[in-house]
């Protein structure tokens, strides 16, 4: 839906300038394309999958497959402004009923954590790891394939 509202006046307003206005505007016009393009593909592009054969993220130049046989664990990640990500397990944080936060969820492989900590906004795939921003239908996806409920 944000897509809908926000594309046509980011895009009128941009080629708008980029007939009408000078050269500092025409340069900032076609930056402002370029975001349109990036944000276009990123919403309709970037897709995460989570079925009974496990997670799947299909990116616009890559594809990564976790299987639930692979999976380690699934966590919940918090991330409050400037600050280092707290960890906690998936079941713990549903069990303690801390929901209705925006957060995200990290699959993964291995015990170890991500090197980066900003992973989950740069690259939300990795070797050993898939996240993705929390959503109800998610959090129903893992309980009833990683835990079985």
């Amino acid at each position: 839906m944000l897509l809908i509202t926000s594309l046509g006046p980011f895009l009128g307003m941009a080629i708008f300038f980029l007939l009408y206005g000078n050269g500092m505007s025409k340069v900032l016009s076609i930056v402002l394309l370029f975001l349109a393009v990036v944000f276009f593909c990123k919403a309709m592009c970037l897709k995460v999958n989570i079925d009974e054969k496990g997670i799947i993220y299909q990116g616009v130049f890559n594809r990564k497959v976790l299987e639930w046989d692979a999976v380690e664990d699934v966590l919940i990640v918090v991330r409050e402004r400037r600050s280092v990500p707290d960890y906690y397990k998936f079941d713990e944080w549903m069990d303690a009923g801390k929901k209705g936060k925006s957060y995200f969820l990290l699959f993964r492989t291995t015990t170890g954590f991500p090197e980066n900590p900003m992973f989950m906004f740069s690259a939300p795939i990795g070797e050993d790891y898939i996240s993705v921003q929390f959503r109800p239908k998610l959090a129903e996806a893992v309980q009833k394939y990683f835990y079985k409920k």
